[in-house]
């Protein structure tokens, strides 16, 4: 396959703009870029690699969409009954399909089980979702089972909980998934991984699991030199727990256990302190921030300034929470770029050193990509590099101003999600036109939408009333400091 492009941005750590091109595509790999004959007239298309979302949910129905307000974490963690339940084949390729379109060819899954008992079968969906749309995919395996409902005891949240009778999952028995069960499904999905496809321990946060499977995970993730994905000091709340438990610093602990290793990301990492991120560098750690999540959810703003300054490996995320719930990561990149100049502003700072453009590419394009796949293979393009490639139609950004010189700044600061016309992943064309041309994003939206079963609770006022009452009484158990018992 021959591809002529009127721009080539091929490496963003490098990142300069060649006009006229062929990339020569042979099976999976590239097998020679050149000059291409004049391409006056054409629509001013340009290629690059393509984007990496670092962090995501893979959500078929976004939260808002399905009534679910935004709000703090904790709170709108409780809210999430109201999700209607659906094959996780559909929710995934539904989300998959977006992120195609929009340019994303690789993204880290962190599952969200529907029901605890069948996370393989779950497991199995997303996979057929990922091999159907053909992006790449890190399904990280959850492990959690600790405080499903608050940092801390269900029963002490039933004294903060008015009429707590009420509220039969207080009281119900609940499915706890042991560490041996989880190991198990992991050696099962094992047989499912494929070059787009593989999988990576997802112990869910350190509150939401226990230190033995904490342990044993950072164990077998050093025998196995296998990835691991985890949520981490997302939330004021999050930080203050893990001050409590873990005394000698929950960082500490990590290393302490292994578990810091070039093969660890950290998501969020919003209430990180400096000495925590000095020795996240020294262990070669990764981060995935994910700046949307943390405004909807009111969690705070991660150090951009000191992680861009510290050189430390860091991807962009959406967390199935993009601003306008269109998975546009271009935007997610604009935000890192502008809010870290805002947060360390004037001259001096990371905004006028020439910091951001590279790094904000470098995570869209390599680090992400390094998160999702555990490889350094990627991220550029070069004759012998693998054929994952994304064409943009800049005509768009240059209609209000045609002689406009076309700049990597400019490409950052205009291009959204509408201007992808094309994404090919491992040779094979993905995207062709601005529309998924493996899986039918219309089509699978429509069967989604006829499939997926609401709670009763959603539209039940009687439950709508007990949802807030529960919401309530964590906001008091909180407030009581409960979570530091």
């Amino acid at each position: 396959m021959d591809l002529d492009v009127d721009y080539l941005l091929a490496n963003p750590t490098d990142p300069e703009l060649v006009a006229n091109q062929r990339l020569c595509l042979n099976g999976r790999h590239i097998e020679r870029i050149a000059p291409s004959p004049d391409l006056a007239g054409a629509s001013r298309r340009v290629a690059m690699p393509p984007f990496a979302n670092a962090h995501d949910h893979g959500r078929g129905f976004p939260t808002l969409s399905v009534g679910i307000a935004d709000g703090p974490l904790e709170i709108w963690m409780a809210r999430l009954g109201l999700e209607p339940r659906a094959l996780s084949y559909l929710s995934t390729a539904c989300a998959f399909t977006r992120m195609a379109e929009a340019g994303i060819g690789a993204v880290v899954h962190c599952h969200n089980t529907q029901d605890g008992r069948r996370l393989l079968e779950e497991a199995k969906g997303v996979a057929q979702a990922a091999q159907q749309v053909g992006i790449r995919v890190a399904f990280a395996l959850p492990f959690a089972g600790e405080n499903p409902f608050v940092y801390g005891e269900t029963a002490d949240l039933a004294r903060f909980v008015d009429n707590p009778q009420a509220h039969p999952q207080l009281w119900a028995a609940r499915h706890k998934r042991t560490l041996e069960e989880g190991l198990r499904i992991f050696e099962e999905l094992k047989a499912l991984e494929t070059d787009t496809f593989t999988i990576q321990f997802g112990p869910v946060g350190p509150q939401w699991t226990n230190r033995e499977t904490l342990e044993k995970i950072a164990e077998i993730s050093a025998a196995e030199n296998r990835r691991v994905h985890m949520h981490f000091l997302e939330t004021k709340l999050q930080r203050d727990w893990a001050d409590h438990h873990f005394p000698q610093g929950i960082v500490t602990y990590f290393d302490e256990i292994g578990l810091l290793s070039p093969r660890l990301t950290l998501a969020h990492c919003v209430w990180l302190q400096p000495w925590e991120l000095d020795l996240l560098i020294q262990r070669g750690v990764t981060i995935a921030c994910n700046l949307s999540s943390n405004m909807r959810l009111c969690s705070g703003f991660p150090p951009l300034p000191q992680i861009v300054r510290s050189g430390i490996t860091f991807g962009i995320g959406l967390d199935g929470m993009a601003l306008e719930d269109d998975d546009d990561i271009l935007r997610e990149a604009r935000l890192v770029k502008g809010i870290t100049q805002a947060l360390a502003p004037g001259i001096d700072g990371p905004g006028d050193m020439n910091l951001m453009l590279p790094a904000c590419l470098k995570a869209l394009m390599q680090d992400g990509r390094y998160i999702v796949t555990g490889s350094r293979d990627g991220g550029r393009l070069a004759a012998g590099e693998v054929a994952d490639v994304v064409v943009l139609d800049t005509g768009r950004i240059h209609a209000t101003a045609p002689a406009m010189p076309l700049t990597p700044d400019i490409l950052m600061s205009r291009l959204t999600h509408q201007d992808v016309d094309r994404l090919i992943i491992n040779g094979k064309t993905i995207v062709e036109n601005g529309r998924c041309r493996t899986v039918s994003r219309s089509d699978i939206e429509a069967e989604l939408r006829s499939t997926a079963r609401f709670i009763d609770a959603r539209t039940n006022t009687d439950r709508q009333v007990h949802d807030l009452q529960m919401q309530d009484g964590i906001r008091r158990f909180y407030r009581s400091g409960a979570h530091l018992a």
